[in-house]
């Protein structure tokens, strides 16, 4: 069995394994937020131009 004294070094990774996990999250959301952004603008161009065409057409 392992004593008490192996573990010591595992809980002094702790606080680093949390700030990499906070970063790659940071990471992931504002990837995610970007790509969200962009399907959001295309499909707005796409209204955009179906109503500008609509406007056209009626007049």
């Amino acid at each position: 069995m392992m004593d008490a004294g192996a573990f010591f070094p595992l809980f002094a990774m702790i606080p680093f394994l949390f700030y990499i996990a906070v970063l790659v999250f940071g990471i992931w959301f504002a990837v995610s937020l970007i790509k969200t952004q962009k399907e959001k603008n295309q499909i707005l161009r796409e209204i955009s131009r179906q109503l500008e065409q609509s406007k056209k057409d009626e007049t």
